[in-house]
Protein backbone atom coordinates (compact mmCIF):
# COMPACT_ATOMS: atom_id res chain seq x y z
CA UNK A 1 0.00 0.00 0.00
CA UNK A 2 1.31 3.81 -0.76
CA UNK A 3 0.49 6.38 1.06
CA UNK A 4 0.63 9.75 -0.78
CA UNK A 5 0.60 13.82 -0.23
CA UNK A 6 -0.27 16.52 -2.35
CA UNK A 7 1.67 20.17 -2.12
CA UNK A 8 1.32 23.11 -3.73
CA UNK A 9 4.62 25.16 -3.89
CA UNK A 10 4.48 28.75 -4.35
CA UNK A 11 7.47 30.29 -6.03
CA UNK A 12 8.54 34.70 -5.33
CA UNK A 13 11.28 34.29 -8.07
CA UNK A 14 9.62 32.54 -10.97
CA UNK A 15 13.01 32.50 -12.77
CA UNK A 16 14.00 30.22 -10.37
CA UNK A 17 11.53 27.42 -10.95
CA UNK A 18 14.54 24.73 -12.80
CA UNK A 19 16.04 25.08 -9.10
CA UNK A 20 12.93 23.73 -7.28
CA UNK A 21 12.45 21.32 -10.21
CA UNK A 22 15.90 19.47 -9.36
CA UNK A 23 14.54 19.13 -5.94
CA UNK A 24 11.30 18.08 -6.10
CA UNK A 25 12.69 15.56 -8.98
CA UNK A 26 14.67 13.30 -6.42
CA UNK A 27 11.36 13.31 -4.27
CA UNK A 28 7.90 14.22 -5.86
CA UNK A 29 6.30 11.03 -8.27
CA UNK A 30 4.52 13.90 -10.77
CA UNK A 31 4.88 17.45 -10.84
CA UNK A 32 3.26 20.06 -12.73
CA UNK A 33 4.22 23.88 -13.17
CA UNK A 34 1.31 26.20 -13.69
CA UNK A 35 0.35 29.62 -12.17
CA UNK A 36 -1.51 30.92 -9.28
CA UNK A 37 -3.36 32.94 -11.50
CA UNK A 38 -5.33 29.07 -12.03
CA UNK A 39 -7.12 29.64 -8.43
CA UNK A 40 -9.09 32.89 -9.13
CA UNK A 41 -9.41 32.65 -13.23
CA UNK A 42 -13.43 32.47 -14.14
CA UNK A 43 -13.22 32.71 -17.49
CA UNK A 44 -10.15 31.49 -19.92
CA UNK A 45 -6.86 33.58 -19.48
CA UNK A 46 -3.88 34.23 -21.48
CA UNK A 47 -0.84 32.91 -19.98
CA UNK A 48 1.48 34.95 -22.50
CA UNK A 49 1.93 37.62 -19.45
CA UNK A 50 1.49 35.60 -16.56
CA UNK A 51 4.36 33.78 -15.05
CA UNK A 52 4.44 30.43 -13.92
CA UNK A 53 5.04 30.89 -10.03
CA UNK A 54 3.57 27.43 -8.52
CA UNK A 55 3.94 23.72 -8.71
CA UNK A 56 1.77 21.25 -8.38
CA UNK A 57 3.23 17.91 -6.72
CA UNK A 58 2.53 14.52 -4.99
CA UNK A 59 5.26 12.74 -2.56
CA UNK A 60 4.43 8.94 -2.69
CA UNK A 61 6.08 5.98 -0.25
CA UNK A 62 5.37 2.66 1.37
CA UNK A 63 4.56 4.13 5.09
CA UNK A 64 4.00 6.80 6.49
CA UNK A 65 7.28 7.14 8.69
CA UNK A 66 9.28 6.41 5.79
CA UNK A 67 7.01 9.07 3.74
CA UNK A 68 7.60 11.52 6.94
CA UNK A 69 11.66 11.39 6.56
CA UNK A 70 11.31 11.86 2.68
CA UNK A 71 9.39 15.01 3.46
CA UNK A 72 11.73 15.89 5.86
CA UNK A 73 14.46 15.74 3.46
CA UNK A 74 12.82 17.38 0.95
CA UNK A 75 12.49 20.36 3.38
CA UNK A 76 16.04 20.35 4.13
CA UNK A 77 17.21 20.69 0.53
CA UNK A 78 14.67 23.02 -0.86
CA UNK A 79 16.40 25.38 2.38
CA UNK A 80 19.07 25.02 1.06
CA UNK A 81 18.09 26.99 -2.51
CA UNK A 82 18.21 29.69 -0.53
CA UNK A 83 15.24 31.22 -2.30
CA UNK A 84 12.23 32.52 -0.71
CA UNK A 85 8.83 29.82 -0.94
CA UNK A 86 5.34 29.09 0.33
CA UNK A 87 4.59 25.42 0.43
CA UNK A 88 0.64 24.83 0.91
CA UNK A 89 -0.28 21.08 1.82
CA UNK A 90 -3.07 19.91 -0.17
CA UNK A 91 -4.81 17.51 2.83
CA UNK A 92 -4.36 20.31 5.55
CA UNK A 93 -4.75 23.39 4.08
CA UNK A 94 -1.45 24.24 6.24
CA UNK A 95 1.33 26.89 5.13
CA UNK A 96 4.86 26.80 5.54
CA UNK A 97 6.79 29.85 4.65
CA UNK A 98 10.06 30.07 4.28
CA UNK A 99 10.91 33.62 3.06
CA UNK A 100 13.31 36.22 4.33
CA UNK A 101 11.02 39.15 4.61
CA UNK A 102 7.49 38.73 4.44
CA UNK A 103 4.50 37.48 6.42
CA UNK A 104 0.94 37.64 6.16
CA UNK A 105 -2.19 39.57 6.86
CA UNK A 106 -5.49 37.99 8.38
CA UNK A 107 -8.74 39.67 8.07
CA UNK A 108 -11.00 39.07 9.84
CA UNK A 109 -15.11 40.26 10.16
CA UNK A 110 -15.74 40.10 13.79
CA UNK A 111 -16.78 44.08 13.63
CA UNK A 112 -19.00 43.71 10.35
CA UNK A 113 -22.43 43.20 10.67
CA UNK A 114 -23.11 42.53 7.32
CA UNK A 115 -20.22 41.69 4.24
CA UNK A 116 -20.58 44.75 1.12
CA UNK A 117 -21.07 43.03 -2.00
CA UNK A 118 -18.05 42.69 -4.16
CA UNK A 119 -16.07 42.44 -0.78
CA UNK A 120 -14.72 38.75 -1.34
CA UNK A 121 -13.61 39.28 -5.24
CA UNK A 122 -11.28 42.58 -3.96
CA UNK A 123 -9.75 40.29 -0.74
CA UNK A 124 -9.14 37.72 -4.04
CA UNK A 125 -7.57 40.13 -6.42
CA UNK A 126 -5.61 41.28 -3.76
CA UNK A 127 -4.12 37.84 -3.60
CA UNK A 128 -2.63 38.43 -6.67
CA UNK A 129 -1.19 41.74 -6.23
CA UNK A 130 2.17 42.93 -7.50
CA UNK A 131 4.09 46.22 -6.91
CA UNK A 132 7.70 47.35 -7.08
CA UNK A 133 7.74 46.30 -3.57
CA UNK A 134 6.82 42.64 -3.31
CA UNK A 135 4.08 40.29 -4.55
CA UNK A 136 1.23 38.39 -2.77
CA UNK A 137 0.20 34.85 -2.94
CA UNK A 138 -3.06 33.60 -1.13
CA UNK A 139 -5.30 30.66 -2.03
CA UNK A 140 -9.19 31.43 -2.72
CA UNK A 141 -11.55 29.98 0.00
CA UNK A 142 -13.89 27.04 -0.21
CA UNK A 143 -16.89 28.87 1.54
CA UNK A 144 -17.61 32.46 1.39
CA UNK A 145 -20.69 33.68 3.61
CA UNK A 146 -23.76 35.10 1.77
CA UNK A 147 -22.66 39.21 0.91
CA UNK A 148 -25.27 41.80 1.97
CA UNK A 149 -27.27 39.59 4.73
CA UNK A 150 -26.59 39.68 8.29
CA UNK A 151 -23.28 37.80 9.73
CA UNK A 152 -24.45 37.96 13.28
CA UNK A 153 -23.94 35.04 14.82
CA UNK A 154 -21.71 33.29 12.09
CA UNK A 155 -17.82 31.99 12.30
CA UNK A 156 -16.34 33.82 9.53
CA UNK A 157 -12.52 32.01 8.89
CA UNK A 158 -10.38 34.70 8.70
CA UNK A 159 -8.74 35.33 5.13
CA UNK A 160 -5.16 35.28 4.67
CA UNK A 161 -2.75 37.31 2.07
CA UNK A 162 0.58 35.84 2.27
CA UNK A 163 3.66 38.54 1.61
CA UNK A 164 7.12 38.47 0.34
CA UNK A 165 9.71 40.86 -0.37
CA UNK A 166 13.26 41.73 -1.24
CA UNK A 167 14.08 43.85 1.70
CA UNK A 168 12.63 45.00 4.76
CA UNK A 169 12.39 48.46 3.88
CA UNK A 170 9.45 46.92 0.92
CA UNK A 171 8.00 44.78 3.49
CA UNK A 172 7.44 47.48 5.39
CA UNK A 173 5.64 49.75 2.47
CA UNK A 174 3.87 47.00 1.11
CA UNK A 175 2.19 45.95 4.38
CA UNK A 176 1.17 49.79 4.59
CA UNK A 177 -0.14 49.83 1.05
CA UNK A 178 -2.26 46.67 1.93
CA UNK A 179 -3.80 47.67 4.74
CA UNK A 180 -4.80 50.55 2.95
CA UNK A 181 -6.56 49.19 0.15
CA UNK A 182 -8.19 46.99 2.69
CA UNK A 183 -9.45 49.42 4.36
CA UNK A 184 -10.90 50.94 1.08
CA UNK A 185 -12.49 47.64 0.47
CA UNK A 186 -14.31 48.24 4.24
CA UNK A 187 -13.17 50.55 7.21
CA UNK A 188 -14.34 47.63 9.28
CA UNK A 189 -12.44 44.78 8.62
CA UNK A 190 -9.46 44.10 10.98
CA UNK A 191 -6.33 43.28 9.51
CA UNK A 192 -3.34 41.76 11.74
CA UNK A 193 0.12 41.46 10.21
CA UNK A 194 2.43 38.83 11.05
CA UNK A 195 5.69 38.87 10.51
CA UNK A 196 7.79 35.65 9.59
CA UNK A 197 11.08 34.92 10.93
CA UNK A 198 13.47 32.17 8.97
CA UNK A 199 16.81 30.67 10.08
CA UNK A 200 18.12 29.58 6.84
Amino acid sequence: MTIKRDYVLGIVDDECIPKFEKVLTKYASSFKVSSAHVYFARQPISFDNIPNDVIFFQVVDESESSLDKKIKNMFKDLDKLGEDYLLRDGKTGEFTANVRHGGHLEIRFDNLKKIKKGTFDKIDELKLYKSEFGFCKGIKANFHPIEGISIENLMIEPELIYIACKSEEDLEKMKVSLIDMIKEIDPGLDVEFVRYFNDR
